[in-house]
């Protein structure tokens, strides 16, 4: 639910600065030498100290935290790292050491500091709040979700946790803890929002939660209380989708129009509404739907009886590090297991998911005996070549990260293995089958045009406001920007990257982001200038490639290229240079090759469009 809390702008952080608590910076009427209002008056009182008596470690301390308070974050690190021993720090030296670190840029030795904070038995409750909100503020929701749920145990302080956990549960994408626990919040306690700067916002975020869990009854009164206080585009919007959920149209009709322009102006924010599948979607879109099935999109995730008809090897394979190990994939009780031999050790996983196309590369997914997810250390690759099985590029690109014999550990995130996020429609359902998207074999409809509930009901109500994306709205670099790369850039720290590595043949999004077609288009180029996303970019030939390459560089004789420029916004009219090797064809061979990645066993094509120099320049 990415898109949740990109609708509800600040609502993740909000609460990081929440009054009569304040955040780092600021002094906490908690008792301690932290109470004290005067930092500067209180650092001279240490260093004075420390004059007469250097290894005083009160005086350390208080100097350490007056420092962090002071923004002094230097010296105050120096002191914590250098002069204090690591058993003289208390929860609030780890606390703020964390986030000095953090603010130095530091952010793996502040997760190392952060991590020692929530195993002290003891810690006072606005201490715990003030961690809370940090872990929150730096994204970090496990710890952001823990210390919230500690916070919501200690007396008067029951709300507000519970407050903090629901956003962290949101930004987990856990969205049925989150309504929960919000819902448990307003029980107890309806004017807990209240407490918060931006009580506004958070009714907002609140009402999201509860219409993504289909409950728009609990939704109403957070809009009404925003609507309460006047005019406002959002809550409108959102009071419209819970009134047609209600099956109220004319409502919903007057909340569409006190809306105004909030869906114009938000054309790519997902409808906070149920899941469909995408079967539902082929009832009226059957020519796109159709089309949409040999895209490899619709087939990117196997699961279940999926996996029984993936290729997998007919004998045992060596292990790429040990010759006297072997592996075996087998199917016993309806399911495919792997088979680790190690002498005569034998450990037995349970292949979970597995990801790719069959006509191209498969990397299966296994889960341990203790519940760790693994890739499995060879993968499926067939090419122009042949097929066969090769090591899994994961486990080739991390040989170091890889635990012996069990390949690259996954990352899982509130129990959701982090690959699923872009090769499913909606990852969680994924692993129930509860919902209807669950049916969908890979990327349904519904990842870009977000849920259909809402819409299939906007279109039987006769709506204006037809309650789906629709990435035809915004330019093709900002559809690009905003759906394409989410998926097609692997690891988003690119920017200061080198140009030339050829690691980023794989992000397809980092090309078009270095391109001058990109940078000097003004938003009129993108992947849609190319790519059906409806469809096999193999179904496309090179002739037919060219020709969008030609509409743009054929020169200012092309009228339809330069009213296409004018009409997006671009500068296709005069940014259309014509290439004087080849003006007519060729583009793609010179400016889009296709280059070997041997660890996929596969041509990927180089979407960093520019003159590529003899020896990859």
């Amino acid at each position: 639910m990415v898109g949740l809390l990109a609708a509800a702008g600040s609502g993740i952080l909000l609460i990081a600065f929440w009054p009569g608590h304040s955040g780092v910076g600021r002094s906490r009427g908690n008792g301690t030498a932290l109470d004290l209002k005067d930092w500067d008056a209180s650092a001279a009182r240490a260093r004075e100290t420390l004059r007469t008596h250097p290894n005083d470690v009160e005086a350390l301390r208080l100097l350490a935290r007056a420092s962090v308070r002071l923004g002094r974050l230097d010296p105050a690190i120096a002191i914590y790292t250098q002069r204090m021993s690591e058993k003289a720090l208390e929860v609030e030296d780890y606390v703020l050491l964390g986030w000095a670190l953090e603010q130095r840029g530091k952010t793996a030795a502040a997760a190392v500091v952060w991590d020692k904070v929530l195993g002290f038995t003891s810690i006072p409750p606005d201490l715990v709040d003030e961690f809370a909100r940090l872990q929150l503020w730096y994204q970090r929701l496990d710890a952001a979700a823990a210390a919230a749920k500690r916070l919501s145990t200690q007396p008067g302080w029951e709300s507000r946790g519970r407050m903090i956990l629901g956003l962290a549960l949101v930004g987990k994408d856990d969205i049925t803890g989150a309504a929960e626990v919000f819902r448990a919040a307003l029980h107890d306690d309806p004017s807990a929002v209240e407490t918060a700067p931006e009580p506004l916002a958070l009714r907002k975020l609140i009402a999201r939660t509860f219409l993504v869990e289909n409950r728009p009854t609990e939704a109403l009164p957070e809009l009404e209380a925003v609507l309460a206080h006047g005019a406002d585009a959002e809550a409108s919007w959102l009071l419209s989708r819970a009134q047609l959920r209600l099956g109220n149209k004319e409502q919903a009709r007057l909340a569409l129009a006190a809306a105004g322009s909030y869906r114009a102006s938000n054309p790519l924010e997902p409808e906070p509404g149920p899941y469909v599948g995408a079967a539902q979607c082929e009832r009226c879109h059957r020519a796109v739907f159709d089309r949409s099935r040999g895209s490899r999109h619709t087939r990117s995730y196997y699961r279940g009886d999926e996996l029984l008809q993936l290729p997998r090897p007919r004998e045992p394979w060596i292990d790429p590090d040990d010759p006297g190990v072997t592996h075996t994939i087998r199917e016993s009780g309806g399911k495919l297991r792997e088979e680790t031999r190690i002498g005569d050790k034998v450990v037995m996983s349970v292949i979970e998911y597995a990801f790719g196309t069959s006509d191209r590369s498969v990397t299966m997914v296994s889960r341990d005996p203790q519940g760790t997810f693994h890739t499995v250390r060879m993968s499926y690759y067939r090419s122009a070549e042949g097929e066969g099985w090769d090591r899994s590029l994961l486990d080739t690109l991390h040989p170091d990260r890889s635990r012996k014999y069990e390949g690259e550990t996954l990352e899982v995130r509130d129990g959701v293995v982090r690959c699923l996020y872009c090769h499913a429609t909606n990852p969680r359902p994924r692993l129930s089958a509860r919902s209807p998207e669950s049916a969908d074999q890979g990327i349904g409809c519904e990842r870009c045009h977000g849920p259909g509930g809402d819409h299939i009901a906007a279109v039987e109500a006769g709506l204006p406001d037809l309650a789906i994306v629709n990435a035809a709205a915004v330019s093709p670099a900002v559809a690009t920007a905003k759906q394409c790369n989410e998926c097609h850039i692997l690891g988003k720290n690119f920017e200061h990257a080198d140009p030339q590595d050829p690691g980023w043949l794989r992000s397809a999004g980092v090309g078009w982001t270095w391109s001058r077609c990109n940078i000097e288009s003004e938003g009129a180029f993108g992947c849609v200038t190319c790519h059906d996303p409806h469809a096999s970019a193999r179904s496309i030939s090179t002739e037919q490639y060219e020709a969008k390459c030609l509409g743009c560089h054929a020169g200012s004789s092309n009228a339809a290229a330069s009213k296409s420029g004018r009409a997006q916004g671009g500068s296709a009219a005069k940014k259309n240079t014509v290439c004087p090797v080849s003006p007519a064809r060729g583009c793609l061979e010179c400016h889009m090759p296709r280059v070997r990645v041997k660890e996929l066993h596969a041509d990927l094509t180089d979407h960093y469009i520019r003159i590529r120099r003899p020896g990859g320049g």
